[in-house]
């Protein structure tokens, strides 16, 4: 099977799985802080994607949010999982969330699939062959000005300095007011790629939040940075993203770097 129809084919399975048990009472708990939870949905999406995974390439390594990593394989490369992102928007009905399977090496991204099952909406890139939704090529947005900018900003409060986010966001609020924070970072990375979102500003995320949607991105003419604009890392248990088309990112950046300095 073509890497891009295995990639597609577990992220399927995996959202059937999702979708089965969506609006049906769930078990969940607490993981390593009050409000990061997991259900069990969680768990049965993530043990179909990995023993799929093992059984078309045994040797592999895997890195996945709930079980951590696993394999035999060469560690330079490593299929970063996130079972269901956007786990709170899922507990409480708000159709917003996705699996996201990214396949890195050296922690540059070289393969990717977001797959949103409420809508039925299959997101995919393959380094040099583009990005895609549903067999469409997508691309970034072609927005010049951050005016009328529609940016997705989040935070993770465990791991980021809230006082300098914020005043991230007191800055760009002169240009804009048009902020959204959607629950889901992998599905925010998706629409950015097809230019439903502007831009996307987020720190403390972990690799399986941006595996897949970083080569999506880039694929769709997207420029993806850390707040310093330094490339991402996915080797990083500790990512900041800074996302848009090479204009807005180039303004975006600036405002971030004044605040920094």
């Amino acid at each position: 099977m073509e890497l891009q129809d295995f990639l597609q084919d577990i992220a399927r399975g995996a959202g059937q799985i999702i979708k089965d048990k969506y609006h049906v009472t769930k078990i969940w708990r607490t993981k390593s802080s009050p409000g990061d939870i997991v259900t069990e949905v969680d768990e049965a999406s993530e043990k179909y994607v990995m023993d799929r995974i093992h059984q078309e390439f045994p040797n592999d390594h895997i890195l996945s949010e709930e079980s951590g990593a696993s394999g035999i394989g060469e560690p330079d490369r490593v299929w970063i999982i996130d079972p269901l992102d956007g786990t709170r928007n899922y507990m409480m009905g708000i159709p917003f969330f996705c699996v996201s399977i990214g396949i890195a090496r050296n922690g540059v991204p070289e393969a990717g699939v977001i797959y949103d099952p409420i809508h039925d909406e299959m997101f995919y890139t393959e380094r040099g062959k583009g990005a895609w939704l549903n067999g469409e090529r997508i691309s970034v947005c072609n927005e010049v000005t951050l005016d009328d900018s529609l940016i997705s900003v989040s935070w993770v409060k465990r791991k980021v300095d809230r006082k300098r986010f914020i005043e991230y966001l007191d800055n760009l609020s002169k240009d804009t007011s048009y902020f959204r924070r959607f629950g889901s970072a992998a599905l925010a990375t998706a629409y950015v790629a097809c230019g439903r979102l502007h831009a996307y500003l987020q720190g403390g995320l972990n690799p399986w939040d941006v595996a897949a949607g970083v080569l999506l991105i880039e694929e769709a003419g997207g420029v993806v940075t850390d707040f310093k604009g330094n490339p991402l890392d996915l080797r990083n248990p500790d990512i900041e993203i800074l996302t848009s088309n090479p204009d807005l990112h180039e303004m975006l950046l600036n405002q971030v770097m004044g605040i920094r300095k």
